[in-house]
């Protein structure tokens, strides 16, 4: 039961199927998925039921929301907060391609040390909270069924952070493959967010 006075939702935050790049910081760069990429997690979550479907509109995001919400009958809202952390000069590249001492600064302090001309983490932060509040905002129904969110690696480690209270670091270290199911359990209050971590489910090789 949600604490006093404190609104509570269920969702699903699901990594896009794979592009064939993972080892490729792709942000705003908008790479086609694998063809048939999203077969395997279409199938690893076909039981589950969901509310809404919001999505990144980058595509790679939007064919995999379509893929999971087109069989229930369900329409996808892209929305420009969920997109992945622009990561300016680095966007696209290869992760073995960037000066280690730059990127394990990013790493350890982004603020401190984010991508050169790319978005700072403040704006980031922001923006991932702005989509976390607008969920609730639009959300009237107190048992509706989870809603699903089709992201990026960026965002859903964001949502942990900001949601669960986990410090970056931690967020980091944990994998999250293409077609990651993350299912959250989020309150919000006054006094702000409070979230658990209810299942992690990976759906196997996405292609």
């Amino acid at each position: 039961m949600p604490r006093g006075g404190a609104r509570a939702m269920i969702i699903d935050l699901v990594r896009h199927a794979s592009t064939g790049r993972d080892t490729c910081l792709d942000g705003r760069s908008d790479p086609p998925l694998l063809p048939g990429s999203h077969d395997a997690l279409c199938q690893a979550y076909e039981a589950l039921e969901w509310e809404r479907v919001i999505c990144s509109p980058r595509l790679r995001a939007l064919h995999t929301a379509v893929a999971l919400a087109v069989p229930r009958g369900l329409e996808v809202r892209p929305e420009a907060e969920w997109e992945e952390l622009d990561f300016g000069d680095w966007d696209g590249m290869a992760v073995d391609a960037l000066p280690e001492p730059s990127l394990l600064g990013f790493h350890r302090d982004p603020h401190a040390f984010p991508p050169p001309n790319g978005e700072s983490w403040g704006h980031f932060e922001r923006r991932i909270a702005r989509a976390l509040d607008r969920l609730f905002d639009e959300d009237e129904q107190a048992d509706a069924a989870p809603t699903l969110v089709v992201s990026h690696g960026g965002p859903l480690r964001m949502v942990l952070s900001q949601a669960c209270g986990l410090p970056m670091s931690l967020c980091w270290a944990l994998r999250i493959d293409h077609g990651t199911r993350l299912r959250l359990r989020v309150e919000r209050s006054d006094t702000g967010l409070w979230g658990e971590l209810l299942e992690l489910q990976q759906p196997g090789a996405t292609g």
